[in-house]
């Protein structure tokens, strides 16, 4: 077995491997209880497990208060420049403000990305509202994370894919269910612009190899949905995974670092 199973085997962090979670949230969520939730909290979570930094959007922007929690992801990633990269996260029932508070918040060194949750805000994926965000995203070529789940949420991928091929889509969950990640894997596959991510919620044995089978390594990317769920079970899926270790470093970090000119 590769270095990475047996340091993963022993319990010890791959402080060797450079590591970004693409796809983590922050602070208390509504439904649940989600333990270590804050920036501190999360460090520690990351630390155990060697992960470098964590690409984070609050709980509280993908519901009720989206200013409210982007100042929360701000406040980490200037508390914690080396440590976290913040997603600008909008809610399209507010297109009136969508310009401002992308400005606002691209202003904070360490805001990297977009984040749209479409589901939890009740609207198409191509809702006229988010074209704002799709064309400045587009412009300065900011990746996007959307929380994508159905076959039908991802076929809208693959035609935004096509009207903003500077945009590099992040499509969590790779689909969601196993018939919508088997559409990902042709929707991947058919643009340069478009990744996959492992925050699976639907989880088989073997899915890790098989993304990576269908789309290479270097179309997939490590994610956790930290503190929403534990990050162990989706670290150990990759790192133990039957794959090489250039494949695992591809999508533990590589991809991410290669996308964000880290």
């Amino acid at each position: 077995m590769d270095s990475f199973y047996e340091k993963a085997r022993k319990g010890q962090p791959l402080d060797d491997v450079f590591i970004i979670d693409s796809h983590c949230h922050m602070g208390p969520f509504y439904r649940f209880n989600a333990p270590r939730n804050d920036s501190e909290g999360m460090l520690e979570s990351m630390n155990a497990l060697g992960v470098d930094m964590a690409f984070v959007t609050a709980h509280a922007s993908i519901g009720p208060d989206y200013v409210y929690g982007n100042d929360m992801v701000i406040k980490a990633v200037q508390k914690y420049p080396d440590r976290f990269l913040g997603y600008v996260t909008l809610n399209p029932h507010y297109r009136e403000d969508m310009q401002h508070e992308l400005e606002r918040c691209f202003a904070i060194p360490g805001m990297k990305g977009i984040k749209l949750h479409p589901s939890c805000h009740e609207v198409s994926i191509d809702h006229e509202n988010y074209r704002p965000a799709y064309e400045f995203a587009n412009e300065y070529k900011y990746p996007v994370l959307i929380h994508v789940w159905g076959i039908a949420q991802v076929r809208i991928i693959d035609k935004l894919a096509g009207q903003y091929p500077d945009i590099r889509f992040l499509m969590g969950h790779s689909g969601g269910d196993i018939q919508a990640m088997e559409e990902a894997i042709c929707v991947v596959n058919g643009h340069e612009n478009v990744y996959g991510d492992i925050a699976l919620s639907i989880v088989r044995e073997g899915n890790v190899e098989w993304l990576v089978d269908k789309i290479s390594s270097r179309k997939l990317l490590y994610a956790s949905d930290m503190p929403f769920f534990d990050p162990r079970p989706a670290f150990g899926r990759v790192v133990m995974a039957q794959l090489s270790e250039d494949e695992k470093r591809d999508v533990l970090g590589l991809n991410m670092k290669r996308m964000l000119n880290l």
